[in-house]
């Protein structure tokens, strides 16, 4: 099956969903969120990225993403995802896929689909009830913006 080709407009935030192979919940384990969350803020000082806002579910994660040095999203998620399981199944001992081979991105355009999306993404645990209180999901950048500050993965200033 031939694939289309992303495009990316530069300057633009990104909203990101990507989802684990055979939707395997492998987030479950707090270990294996931190592990996404480290990887995700150690490639940001290598490949020049913000992060606006992010959520770590059981088998998929989403957040959103602005490249601003010379890679483009198509690579970063390329390094993300690969060290991503490289670490994990070094782990594990095993050999394997972790995630499914694309990700699903949509460029965000303004202030009020940036808000929307951040809100979408907060509101991901609560939708799928897996907390009664979004205070309660520690997996996800609602904290940075509502509570303690307190994160893994840094929360970039928004722009709009």
């Amino acid at each position: 099956m031939a694939y289309m080709r992303r495009y990316f407009e530069k300057g633009y935030p990104y909203f990101v969903t990507s989802i684990t192979y055979e939707r395997e919940p492998i987030f479950l384990n707090a270990k294996m969120c931190d592990i996404m969350l480290i990887t995700m803020e150690y490639f940001k000082l290598l490949l020049d990225y913000k992060i606006f806002a992010y959520c770590v579910m059981p088998d998929h994660v989403h957040f959103i993403i602005q490249p601003v040095g010379k890679y483009n999203l198509s690579y970063i998620m390329q390094m993300i995802k690969g060290s991503f399981s490289r670490k994990i199944n070094k782990i594990r001992d095993k050999n394997g896929k972790i995630w499914q081979k694309r990700f699903y991105d949509e460029g965000i355009r303004d202030a009020a689909m940036l808000m929307q999306k951040i809100e979408y993404i907060h509101n991901n645990p609560l939708r799928k009830k897996l907390v009664g209180s979004l205070g309660d999901y520690p997996h996800s950048s609602y904290h940075w913006y509502f509570g303690n500050n307190k994160s893994a993965l840094a929360i970039d200033h928004l722009n709009y």
